[in-house]
């Protein structure tokens, strides 16, 4: 902790779990500003970063969902859309550079402009963010539907780290859980919890039957014709990263009820999640320093 205090850090746009990411980080006297949230208001011109910052800065932390194929920083909170190329020739080469995620074209865009560290893989940061992606998942549901989760037939695409986290939470609450696997160990494990489970040649049948569909897989696999088989009053729910793994338009034509729902920690739990990034990151920043 101590030597983390030395550091200089600004945080470039987010959402609320990184104001809550600040202000834990604030309260354990290290030295952190905010860019890109100018419209957010309980923040004080002293806690905004300024040109200095960025560059005095030994670590920059990009938001959890990575950055855009355009080079935008995902910014709630912002007035003006945040480029990377706004800031990334002002800060030194030495910096350290926490994002989630990054696309391939834009990676050379960080060659000589420090350290990047993509955190999105982390699997610690996996297993605390599939907390509130499966409450908030479920809490959607039960906004949209007019059944109750309990007694439901619930179907999982998907059975890793979040989709675990939502299986189990959907089975505590009294749902028939099905989930889709595609190993065999994968199908162990499931029978081992009490779901049913599927496998993709199989999936029609599974897809016909369900009240909720949550698909965790970030692939095309809810295509139209698949969508077809789907109960008319099901539920679909996409917490794949955009776009998706559904096909939306195909859904919209058959009016069935699909949502994607990205960035569900920031959104249902940013308290909670801006703590798990407090003390991930932490861990991340030092082994890298």
């Amino acid at each position: 902790m101590n030597c983390l205090r030395e550091l200089e850090i600004v945080i470039i746009g987010g959402d609320r779990r990184e104001i809550e990411l600040y202000r834990i980080w604030n309260r354990r006297g290290l030295k952190v500003k905010l860019l890109g949230f100018e419209l957010f208001p309980r923040i004080s011109p002293t806690e905004r970063a300024g040109p200095e910052d960025l560059n005095r800065a030994s670590v920059l932390i990009l938001p959890l969902p990575g950055l855009k194929e355009d080079g935008t920083v995902p910014a709630c909170f912002t007035k003006e859309p945040l480029k990377i190329e706004m800031f990334i020739n002002r800060i030194c080469p030495q910096v350290l550079i926490l994002a989630g995620a990054v696309p391939a074209s834009l990676l050379p865009v960080f060659a000589g402009h420090g350290k990047l560290v993509l955190t999105a893989g982390d699997q610690e940061l996996v297993v605390l963010n599939s907390i509130p992606t499966a409450e908030g998942a479920i809490q959607k549901a039960m906004e949209i539907s007019e059944i109750t989760i309990h007694g439901s037939r619930a179907l999982v695409l998907g059975l890793g780290r979040c989709g675990a986290a939502l299986a189990r939470a959907l089975q505590g609450l009294g749902a028939e859980v099905t989930a889709l696997v595609r190993r065999w160990e994968s199908r162990a494990v499931a029978i081992s919890f009490g779901y049913k489970v599927v496998f993709i040649d199989r999936l029609e049948d599974a897809v016909a039957k369900a009240d909720f569909i949550f698909n965790t897989v970030p692939a095309p696999l809810l295509t139209a014709p698949l969508l077809k088989k789907a109960n008319k009053e099901a539920i679909i729910l996409d917490l794949a990263s955009s776009p998706g793994g559904t096909d939306f338009g195909a859904a919209a034509e058959l009016e069935l009820t699909a949502v994607l729902l990205p960035g569900l920690p920031g959104r249902v739990a940013p308290k909670s999640s801006g703590k798990f990034l407090a003390e991930v990151y932490q861990r991340i920043i030092t082994c890298n320093l």
